[in-house]
């Protein structure tokens, strides 16, 4: 049988972390007994003399960030007699040359730092080095305690950074900071040891999202791109994907673009996508006549204060009901639904799905999804609001909205830490519980919802996230891209999208892919998201968590 390039990536990557972090595990049990160091020192004799900052993992134990040793490199300039020479010795070891070092050096008066970190077999080379040229008292290397973080890009925009003085700057290491770097312990111990963090990503998942977002890169070259792949059983956020990206463990060199965490924090128009959740706010108010089908001859004009607008379709869709509308995607069906439905009822549903408020999942920002009240809108919004336009909302919004289109009814809240524990004695501190927000939808139109998902990928616009074995539902979306300085949407900009629910019956995972303004032709939600989850959903069975559902 013949391994694909991807699967046998997938295996090198769990196999390298999982040997990564057995050596991690080793290295920092030997030498943090020999450390004197770390990130935080303290003098006064009535604490603890030193701060251990606390590690973060996966839901899987597997580390995203942890205290390990590391050596600096110092020139003792008072010292030095001859620069250039002390220069030539050294430079083999610290990857600069010659010229770099003295050029670094001649910034300092007295006490040089020429390296912030090499690892130990350098560190002992260069002591070698050093002595056999009788240098030991011309350059020091010093042995301190650093972040590393083992995954390096994965959900880098999530677990974030620590400074130089070892201080949580972005993601959890800044909105966990209080717990993972604590004040130092008044009494006899030496070491205050900061909390354990797990969060419930699963580095696994992570790792498949992020294959797929970088080959949409490669492909389609979008300025940014986003998935979240989310347990609909609990709200467990399982993967959370933005590109680009950059190496936590080379933040002095990111871009605040490559810092910005665009599933979590990035608002955009959603587009098709958005027809879940207005449909289910029709299906809600019960005042529509949905039971009727409707006739789309490629667009719908309505009258707005006197005015006619149209509403184009990407098609003449022919007959439409509430199952059809989501399989073929038809913008003039549901603006036709949502025009005969209460203003004030309409929106009330998507307020309750979280469309109009914020999410905290324990980062330091949290975008607020915006649609306008009720009072602000034109004759226009509430059909333009039906298909994704005149609102702004995040992956993370569309994502967890979507736990309400399961059998039940129920939002669930999102969760992004699983439990925290006690860095001294392992004691379990926190741990997340399921916690529903309410029941927002009855069952019975969630089960239509669920059941034009179906229908779209069986025959509609999501045939491409079709999955054989499983019961796959989709909805692809693409929407026009607002050029800001002119307040219009910008020529040929569009915002390609998906969010799928797998098994569409009995949901498991709600995954959602998103990119924004790719280039190219056929630039729809339907050839560039959906193929992409299906390639996460093809991974999520490979590695054991789907079952399949159906012949």
């Amino acid at each position: 049988m013949t391994t694909s390039p991807k699967r046998s990536y997938l295996t090198l990557f769990r196999v390298a972390i999982s040997a990564l972090f057995i050596v991690i595990l080793i290295r920092v049990a030997f030498l943090m007994l020999t450390s004197p160091k770390s990130a935080r020192q303290y003098d006064d004799p009535q604490v603890a003399e030193r701060v251990e900052r606390g590690t973060i993992l996966d839901r899987n134990g597997r580390i995203l960030a942890i205290q390990t040793p590391y050596w600096g490199v110092y020139f003792h300039l008072n010292a030095i007699d001859d620069l250039a020479f002390v220069s030539e010795v050294v430079s083999p070891f610290v990857q600069m040359s010659a010229d770099q070092i003295m050029e670094r050096a001649r910034g300092y008066t007295t006490y040089a730092q020429i390296k912030e970190r090499i690892d130990e077999q350098t560190a002992e080379e260069l002591k070698t080095a050093l002595a056999k040229n009788r240098l030991q008292n011309q350059v020091t290397i010093e042995k301190r305690q650093g972040r590393t973080w083992p995954a390096h890009f994965h959900g880098v925009q999530t677990i974030g950074f620590t400074n130089t003085a070892g201080e949580g700057i972005e993601g959890i290491e800044l909105s966990q900071e209080r717990y993972l770097n604590p004040v130092p312990q008044v009494g006899e111990r030496l070491v205050t040891y900061g909390d354990e963090i797990t969060l419930t990503l699963d580095l696994d998942i992570q790792y498949t999202v992020d294959v797929q977002l970088q080959e949409i890169a490669e492909e389609w070259d979008p300025e940014w791109s986003a998935a979240i792949v989310l347990d609909a059983q609990n709200g467990d956020l399982l993967a959370v994907g933005s590109w680009p990206w950059y190496d936590a463990n080379l933040f002095g060199k990111s871009t605040s673009e490559e810092r910005k965490n665009h599933a979590v924090n990035q608002l955009s128009e959603p587009g098709s996508v958005f027809k879940l959740f207005s449909l289910a706010s029709v299906l809600e108010a019960g005042e529509a006549d949905t039971s009727t089908t409707f006739l789309c001859d490629g667009s719908y004009t309505f009258n707005a204060g006197g005015s006619a607008v149209t509403i184009t379709c990407s098609s003449p869709h022919g007959e439409v009901d509430s199952r059809t509308m989501i399989s073929k995607s038809c913008n003039g069906a549901i603006s036709h639904w949502a025009l005969q439905t209460d203003p004030a009822k309409f929106f009330e549903t998507l307020s309750n799905l979280g469309f109009t408020s914020s999410w905290d999942i324990d980062l330091p920002s949290r975008a607020r999804s915006i649609i306008a009240d009720v009072g602000a809108w034109s004759l226009r919004s509430q059909p333009t609001i039906a298909f994704g336009q005149e609102l702004l909302t995040t992956a993370l919004h569309l994502t967890v909205a979507a736990t309400a289109l399961g059998p039940t009814g129920e939002l669930l809240t999102p969760h992004l830490i699983l439990r925290r524990r006690s860095g001294e004695d392992g004691t379990l501190l926190y741990e997340r519980v399921r916690t529903p927000v309410a029941q927002v939808l009855t069952p019975a139109n969630t089960a239509i919802i669920r059941e034009g998902m179906r229908l779209a990928t069986e025959e509609g616009t999501g045939t491409l996230a079709r999955v054989e074995g499983f019961a796959v539902g989709v909805k692809t979306g693409t929407a026009q891209i607002m050029n800001p300085e002119t307040g219009s949407y910008a020529d040929g900009a569009l915002y390609a999208s998906a969010l799928a629910i797998v098994p569409i019956d009995e949901p498991r995972y709600i995954i959602y892919v998103g990119a924004h303004d790719p280039k190219g032709s056929n630039i729809w939600g339907a050839n560039i998201a959906a193929p992409a989850i299906k390639e996460i959903i093809k991974t999520l069975a490979s590695q054991g968590k789907l079952i399949v559902s159906e012949k």
